[in-house]
Parts: structure tokens; C-alpha cells; sequence
């Protein structure tokens, strides 16, 4: 996975150079930058010190107030700590929990499985 350069002032913490999506943008835009950047480093060690999207945390994420959701997924990393998984929205934040806990999930029987591999 490609990273950026580190961004001034940010010392540990590097980002992915895949851009935000058009969606993720919109939801990202109006939040704080340095709480996000708070969030990034309480995830980046939930993560074992490793830089991107996190196994097996998904979420349900509101994009149009009232009306629809998506399913996410956390990251650690500082520009984009929310991944948004565009083909995965609902009419309510029932389906889209339900969805992100499948797809959690799944993520554990995968980690499972591969752990057994080895």
C-alpha cells in the first residue's frame, strides 16, 4: 500500500495516498481535522501500530440525515480514519448496522480461518 510522505507536524502517524471518495469527502469535509487526527492515533494503536483499514470494525454511517446510511469501516490513518463502502447503503440504520455486523463477522471467520492455517 502506497503512503504520502509524512504530513508537517505529524511525526508517527503516515497516511494512504488513496484519495477520499466524493461521499467520504462529504462526510469528512465538516468534522474537525485535529480531533480526526486524535481518532487516527487511538485507532493507529488499536491496530497494532499498523497504518489502514482495521478488521472487523465496521460501522453504520448516516449520509443523508433521516433518510440514508452506509456501512463503513475504521482506519488508522490520519487524512482518511473512515472508509465508506458506496455500494453497501440502506433506507435505514437498522439494515445498515446489520450489514456491518455481518460483515464483521465475516472479517473474524476470515481471521480465523487463516489463523488456523498457520
Amino acid at each position: 500500500m502506497p503512503f504520502d510522505p509524512t504530513p508537517l507536524g505529524k511525526h508517527v502517524l503516515p497516511t494512504r495516498k488513496e484519495p477520499l471518495s466524493d461521499l467520504e469527502a462529504s462526510i469528512m469535509n465538516p468534522l474537525d481535522v485535529d480531533k480526526l487526527s486524535d481518532l487516527a492515533e487511538v485507532l493507529y494503536a488499536f491496530n497494532n501500530y499498523k497504518v489502514g483499514p482495521m478488521s472487523g470494525f465496521f460501522v453504520a454511517v448516516e449520509i443523508t440525515p433521516g433518510k440514508k446510511w452506509c456501512v463503513g469501516q475504521l482506519c488508522a490513518d490520519r487524512a482518511k480514519p473512515l472508509k465508506l463502502f458506496e455500494k453497501k447503503q440502506y433506507k435505514t440504520a437498522k439494515g445498515a448496522q446489520r450489514a456491518a455486523e455481518k460483515m464483521r463477522i465475516a472479517a473474524l471467520d476470515t481471521a480465523i480461518t487463516t489463523a488456523d492455517k498457520s
